[in-house]
């Protein structure tokens, strides 16, 4: 090659612009990834490997020891169960008792009802309540259509009277009917509140002696719902006491025993056996034949005094 021909080719492409180049991406090296071959599981029909048991050696006691005896133990005999308490069957003198019992309470139950329904009935009709009828003018009673005539000057005839006279006779025993039945109402409500209270009181007394603030509170609460006539002293309403007092004081009773260990009432104790009444003409028992014949001298009977007196003559 001639010098011209390497100068041309050293200056061939001078000026022109040459393409950038990008350099060449490295790619990593690319590891292998190692093949697991599956496990083979055994097959179904393969017989299992079965592994010898071990026997153990059992030393051989010696011939003179004897085996150890067990203790007998006791043969455990049930009890038979407690046969229930036959109660005892009661005498007729058992029975007699408890007949007059009753009826003492009753008779002594109904005496303290029938005075205290006196007592109502003349704190409010201090005057007595009367059925007869009276003229408001004249303060004449009304006992015949004659008076009723008669307090109408005559402007009343006899019928009308006495047609007059049954209507307001009717209207009047009825009213008085009401009115001593209110008052045996009130009657049985005051006996009722003050027994029942005092049962009560001494029912709980353990409780009230252990919180003596208690008791105020507990019969507080109670008179809120008692209507009372203070002027006449008489109670006209109250609720079921016993029952206030249980329900109030539930709470504190199962406090109480669970912190002291004993109960916070008193047994219930029977009241007295009141005095028993004299017997009069309506205590007899013969009259219906309960007690066979009457005595010969019974001063309670009439016909047997009257009979007396005649055998002795005149």
């Amino acid at each position: 090659m001639t010098d011209e021909e390497e100068f041309d080719k050293a200056f061939e492409g001078f000026g022109e612009e040459k393409p950038e180049v990008t350099p060449a991406v490295e790619v990593p090296e690319v590891v292998p990834t190692p093949v697991v071959e599956p496990v083979e599981e055994p097959k179904k029909d393969e017989t299992p490997v079965v592994e010898p048991v071990k026997e153990e050696v059992v030393t051989p006691a010696p011939v003179n020891e004897e085996p150890a005896k067990e203790e007998a133990k006791p043969v455990e005999v049930e009890e038979p169960a407690p046969e229930p308490e036959v109660p005892a069957a009661l005498t007729k003198d058992d029975v007699t008792s408890i007949i007059n019992n009753i009826r003492t309470e009753e008779r002594t139950s109904a005496k303290e009802l029938e005075n205290t329904t006196k007592e109502v009935m003349d704190a409010y009709y201090p005057d007595g309540l009367s059925n007869v009828l009276v003229d408001q003018a004249s303060g004449k009673e009304l006992r015949t259509p004659q008076d009723v005539v008669e307090a109408s000057n005559d402007t009343m005839s006899t019928e009308d009277a006495a047609q007059w006279l049954m209507n307001e006779q009717y209207k009047l025993d009825q009213d008085v009917t009401r009115i001593r039945g209110d008052a045996t109402k009130i009657a049985e409500t005051t006996v009722s509140f003050k027994r029942d209270s005092i049962a009560a009181v001494q029912k709980y007394a353990p409780l009230f002696k252990q919180y003596p603030h208690l008791q105020a509170k507990v019969f507080d609460k109670l008179m809120k719902q008692v209507k009372v006539d203070k002027e006449k002293g008489v109670v006209l309403s109250a609720p079921d006491v016993t029952e206030h007092y249980d329900d109030y004081l539930e709470p504190y009773q199962q406090a109480y025993e669970f912190s002291q260990g004993t109960p916070a009432t008193n047994p219930v104790v029977a009241p007295p056996a009141p005095a028993v009444p004299t017997p009069g003409a309506e205590d007899r028992m013969d009259v219906s034949g309960d007690a066979g014949p009457a005595p010969a001298n019974d001063p309670n009977d009439f016909g047997q005094q009257v009979t007396k007196e005649l055998a002795k003559g005149i």
